[in-house]
């Protein structure tokens, strides 16, 4: 699972990408609990970035927790959980 750790008060955690129709989403979690949603990379976005020699994600997920950090992003710890067939983590790459 392709993931982007971070620190946040003292508590460690992730940029999730998960595999969406058509992309990827990318997800703050706080161990396997979604907190906040921070975007989504098309497939043509992504292909994009990549010819231009850039990794559009690991753009987004630095953005992503910039917000966070800056408190321009608010974290929800009573955000709906999604079922775990609904998930589907993409590989490192």
């Amino acid at each position: 699972m392709r993931s982007f750790p971070f620190r946040y008060h003292g508590q460690l955690l992730k940029i999730t990408v998960v595999a969406v129709d058509e992309g990827w989403e990318l997800w703050i979690l706080d161990g396997e609990r979604r907190l906040g949603y921070g975007g989504r990379v098309s497939v043509d976005q992504a292909i994009d970035s990549w010819r231009r020699g850039e990794d559009s994600v690991q753009i987004l997920a630095e953005e992503v927790k910039s917000q966070v950090l800056t408190g321009r992003l608010v974290l929800d710890p009573k955000m709906p959980q999604p079922h775990p067939t609904d998930t589907r983590a993409v590989a490192s790459g």
